[in-house]
C-alpha cells in the first residue's frame, strides 16, 4: 500500500474502535490522526518512505539504521516482533510523561514521537499542504500541553500513544498483507510472506485497484465512522 492508504487504514481502525474506548471527542480526534501517523511507522525501515523523510537528516539516518537492523524493507518492522518493539517504546514514553505530567524533561520523548507521527499523518493525508509538518508539530504541542495523550484506553489502561502505535502498525501490516507482496509476520523465526486474501484478490501497490477501489472504500469507511462517532457514540469524558 501507498503511504496515503496506510494512513487511512490507521484512521479507520481508530475511528472504528473509538466507541469502545470511552474517550472524549477531542481525544478521539487526536487519536484518529495519531493512529494514521502510526500506520506509517513500519515503513521507517525504508529511507525513502513518507515517515522517513519527515524529520530530514535525523529520521532518514534512523531509517538507514532500522533498514539494516531489521533486515531490510518489509522484514522486521512488518512483523509482530517489530510491533512489540515499537509498542514498548511508545509505552515507556507515555508512562514517563504520565509519571510527572507538566514537567518538560518528561514531555520530550512523547512529544518527539507525537510530532513525528502527527506530521507524517498530515503529510500522507495531504492536511495542511506545504505547512503540514508545522501543523503536525503544532498539534503535537497542543496534545501534550492539554494531556490528551494521557487518557487511558480501556480495558488495557494504557496511554493513547501506546494504543495508537500498536493499532496503527497492525493496520499497516494488514494492509500490506492484502497486496501481492504480503508480510513476514513471524520474522525472524520465519521469512515466509503471509496474505489475508487469496491470490486472485490481491492487488499491487500503486496500481489501479488501489487507486480506484481500495482508496475510495477507505475514504467512505472513514467518513461513515467519523459521522457515527460525532453522532453521539462516544462518552462525554475521558477515563483517566
Amino acid at each position: 500500500m501507498q503511504g496515503r492508504d496506510h494512513a487511512l487504514t490507521g484512521a479507520v481502525a481508530f475511528a472504528a474502535a473509538a466507541p469502545l474506548l470511552h474517550l472524549a471527542a477531542l481525544s478521539v480526534a487526536a487519536g484518529t490522526v495519531l493512529t494514521a501517523g502510526a500506520a506509517l511507522l513500519p515503513d521507517i525501515d525504508e529511507p525513502g518512505s513518507t515517515i522517513s523523510r519527515q524529520g530530514g537528516f535525523l529520521t532518514m539516518s534512523l531509517a538507514w539504521i532500522v533498514h539494516r537492523v531489521s533486515g531490510g524493507h518489509r522484514k522486521g518492522t512488518h512483523s509482530f516482533l517489530g510491533v512489540a518493539v515499537f509498542a514498548v517504546g511508545a509505552l515507556l514514553a507515555g508512562n514517563w510523561q504520565a509519571a510527572q505530567p507538566g514537567r518538560w524533561p518528561h514531555l520530550v520523548p512523547a512529544a518527539l514521537v507525537l510530532a513525528l507521527l502527527f506530521a507524517a499523518a498530515c503529510h500522507a493525508l495531504h492536511l495542511g499542504g506545504h505547512h503540514g509538518d508545522a501543523a503536525g508539530i503544532a498539534l503535537a504541542a497542543v496534545v501534550v500541553w492539554r494531556g490528551w495523550d494521557l487518557a487511558l484506553v480501556t480495558p488495557w489502561r494504557v496511554p493513547i500513544l501506546a494504543f495508537c502505535a500498536v493499532l496503527g502498525m497492525l493496520a499497516h501490516i494488514a494492509g500490506d498483507m492484502l497486496t501481492h507482496g504480503g508480510c513476514p509476520v513471524w520474522y525472524p523465526a520465519s521469512r515466509d510472506d503471509h496474505h489475508l486474501l487469496p491470490h486472485g484478490l490481491q492487488f499491487t501497490t500503486g496500481k489501479l485497484a488501489e487507486h480506484w477501489i481500495v482508496s475510495p472504500l477507505l475514504l467512505a469507511a472513514l467518513a461513515f465512522l467519523l459521522w457515527r462517532d460525532a453522532s453521539g457514540a462516544l462518552t462525554a469524558a475521558p477515563i483517566r
